[in-house]
């Protein structure tokens, strides 16, 4: 599985260069429906495969669904908004500042401090030294990312 893992890992590392050679052409907001819709095509065909393959699958799906409480609702709703919003922030970044390559270490590392942050202030996490050090490490190379001189 970790080597499944790691091939599409590998894979979406190639994502920032095709997007930003799609950008060429394409304006953000095309380039957000036009793969959105393509997103759109690849999923239904594959709800459609379980569908017709697996018998009990949208039984269980609409079970599950109705199972669903008020704040799960709620989640569900935020998720593709941030996605959506994300999305055409990189996009834009792509296209209109900084390499793709900046821009994807960017997202990546303020993700991970931002996930830090939320686990030592939110689950209590305790964090020692060495993975401390890592911490600053980090947000030292996004300042030094984003120095131009």
């Amino acid at each position: 599985m970790y080597l499944l893992l790691a091939i599409t890992s590998f894979l979406k590392t190639f994502n920032p260069y095709f997007r930003k050679h799609i950008l060429l052409t394409l304006e953000s907001y095309e380039f957000l429906f036009l793969n959105t819709f393509l997103i759109f095509i690849f999923v239904f065909l594959y709800f459609s495969y379980k569908c017709v393959f697996h018998d009990s699958f949208l039984d269980k799906f609409k079970d599950k669904i109705y199972n669903l409480n008020s704040t799960q609702y709620i989640f569900l709703l935020l998720i593709p908004c941030i996605t959506i919003i994300s999305s055409l922030v990189i996009i834009n970044l792509d296209k209109y500042f900084n390499t793709p390559l900046i821009n994807s270490l960017m997202a990546k590392s303020f993700a991970g401090i931002l996930l830090i942050i939320v686990g030592i202030f939110i689950f209590k996490e305790k964090y020692n030294i060495k993975q401390l050090l890592g911490i600053f490490l980090t947000i030292f190379g996004i300042f030094l990312l984003n120095c131009k001189d």
